[in-house]
C-alpha cells in the first residue's frame, strides 16, 4: 500500500500478527488500530464478552486476578486476547508478533516471548515518566525478552532504549486517515471559532482560563467542545462555550474544517488523535511544547506554547482573533504535515523495521535511524527535524 512513488518497501513477505483494541471514543479513521490494515498483517482483535456468561467470567477473573495497576485498563477481555494470539502465532508461524497497544494489551505474552516463535514487538503510546514503574520495577526481566518496541514521540527514545536496549527502540509517529478526513473551507465566519477534542492529559485549567478572558474582554469568539457529557463540567461557566458529545466522524470533521484552529492545551504528551485529526483536516493548531508534540505541529502548522501559560495562549488567540490571516495562512502547512503521517508512510516504515529485526535482531540501525522520519510521500531519508529555542507564538 505504499504511496505512489514511494521506495520499496522491505520486510512484504513477512507473516505479521497483529493484536488491536478499539477505544470507544476513537472516529470511525482515528485510533492507532487503523496500522493493522496497512501492514498487512493477520489480526486478531479483543474481544468483547457482551453479557451474561462472559461478564460473569470476567467479574470471576478480576476477584481472582485484582488489578493491574502498571497496565492501562487490562481486563478479562484483554487476557482472552492474548491467550489467543499466542495459540495463532503458533498456527501461522509468524514471523512477527505486533502488540498495537502495548501500554495495556501486554502481560502474558511478555512472559511468554521466548516461547513465540517470532520476535514479539510492540507500541507505546504513553509518556516514560508513567511507565517507569513497569520498566524499572514491575516488569523489568520480562521487558528484556521484548524484540522492539515503537514510540509515538521522538522524546521517548531515550528512556524505552535505556530500559530495552540501544537499536531495539525506534520511533515512528502516530498515523491519520489522509483519504477519510479531509480540508475544508476553513471559517469564512465574522466569528473567530476555535475547537477542542478530548480528555486525556488536557490542560483544561488553561483552556478555562482562556475561553472566560477571551469572554471578559468582549472578543468575537466561539469555543466548539467536544467531550463526553458527563465531562463537560470542566467548561462550567464559560458564556462562549458550546458543548458537543457522541459526535459522528463527518460532525467532528466538519466542526475542524470550519475552526480557525484547534486549540488544545496538554499537560503532557507523545501523539495525539485530536491533533492529527485537525490537520488532516487543514486546521492550524494551537497546542503545548511539552512531550512529543513537537514532532506533529511545526511553524508552519499551528503554534506551540510554554506550558501552563494562560497569558501566553491568550495573547495568541486575540492576535488570531485580531488578523484571522494568522491561520488561514497555516492551512495548507496543516495539511502538507498530515500528509507525512499518512499511514501508508507509517507502515511502510515499520515493515522495514521488522525485516531488519529478523534479520539482525535490532529494530533500529544505529542511534540516528531510531529518531529518524521520513517526511515525504518519496520516503527520503532526511533526518527528523525538532524546533530549538522557544516555542513560536502569535504574537
Amino acid at each position: 500500500m505504499s504511496e505512489p512513488g514511494a521506495a520499496p518497501v522491505a520486510g512484504h513477505d513477512l507473516r505479521i500478527l497483529c493484536l488491536t483494541k478499539r477505544w470507544a471514543h476513537h472516529t470511525a479513521s482515528g485510533g492507532y488500530d487503523a496500522i493493522a490494515r496497512y501492514l498487512n498483517g493477520n489480526t486478531i482483535s479483543r474481544p468483547d464478552l457482551g453479557s451474561g456468561a462472559g461478564r460473569i467470567a470476567e467479574k470471576a477473573w478480576h476477584f481472582v486476578h485484582g488489578e493491574k495497576p502498571h497496565l492501562l485498563k487490562y481486563g478479562f477481555e484483554d487476557r482472552i486476547l492474548e491467550e489467543r494470539a499466542f495459540w495463532k502465532a503458533w498456527l501461522t508461524r509468524a514471523d512477527i508478533v505486533f502488540v498495537s497497544y502495548g501500554d495495556e494489551q501486554l502481560d502474558v505474552l511478555l512472559r511468554r516471548a521466548r516461547h513465540l516463535p517470532g520476535p514479539l514487538t510492540a507500541t507505546f503510546h504513553l509518556p516514560s515518566a508513567r511507565t517507569a514503574p513497569r520498566f524499572e520495577t514491575i516488569q523489568r526481566e520480562a521487558m528484556r525478552h521484548l524484540g522492539g518496541a515503537f514510540v509515538v514521540a521522538s522524546s521517548e527514545v531515550a528512556p524505552f532504549s535505556h530500559w530495552l536496549g540501544e537499536n531495539k527502540v525506534m520511533f515512528v509517529p502516530h498515523g491519520i486517515d489522509t483519504t477519510a478526513l479531509v480540508p475544508g473551507t476553513g471559517n469564512d465566519g465574522t466569528t473567530a471559532r476555535f475547537v477542542f477534542v478530548g480528555l486525556h492529559l488536557r490542560d483544561f485549567e488553561v483552556a478555562h482560563l482562556v475561553a472566560d478572558r477571551c469572554a471578559r474582554e468582549g472578543l468575537d469568539v466561539v469555543f466548539d467542545v467536544v467531550l463526553p457529557a458527563d465531562r463537560m463540567g470542566f467548561f462550567t461557566g464559560c458564556a462562549n462555550v458550546r458543548r458537543h458529545s457522541n459526535l459522528s466522524e463527518a460532525e467532528l470533521m466538519r466542526l475542524y474544517q470550519g475552526s480557525d484552529a484547534l486549540f488544545l492545551p496538554l499537560l503532557d504528551g507523545t501523539a495525539n488523535n485530536a491533533i492529527l485529526e485537525a490537520l488532516a483536516c487543514g486546521t492550524p493548531v494551537i497546542s503545548t511544547h511539552v512531550g512529543g508534540i513537537p514532532d506533529y505541529v511545526d511553524e508552519a502548522s499551528g503554534w506551540l506554547l510554554r506550558p501552563k501559560d494562560a497569558d501566553e495562549a491568550f495573547e495568541c488567540l486575540r492576535a488570531i482573533i485580531a488578523d484571522r490571516d494568522l491561520s488561514r495562512i497555516k492551512r495548507d502547512g496543516a495539511r502538507a504535515k498530515a500528509e507525512s503521517f499518512a499511514w501508508p508512510l507509517v507502515a511502510a516504515r515499520m515493515r522495514t523495521a521488522f525485516a531488519r529485526l529478523r534479520e539482525t535482531g535490532y529494530l533500529a540501525a544505529d542511534a540516528v535511524d531510531a529518531r529518524r522520519w521520513p517526511v515525504g510521500p518519496g520516503l527520503g531519508a532526511g533526518p527528523l527535524i525538532i524546533a530549538q529555542g522557544p516555542p513560536a507564538t502569535a504574537r
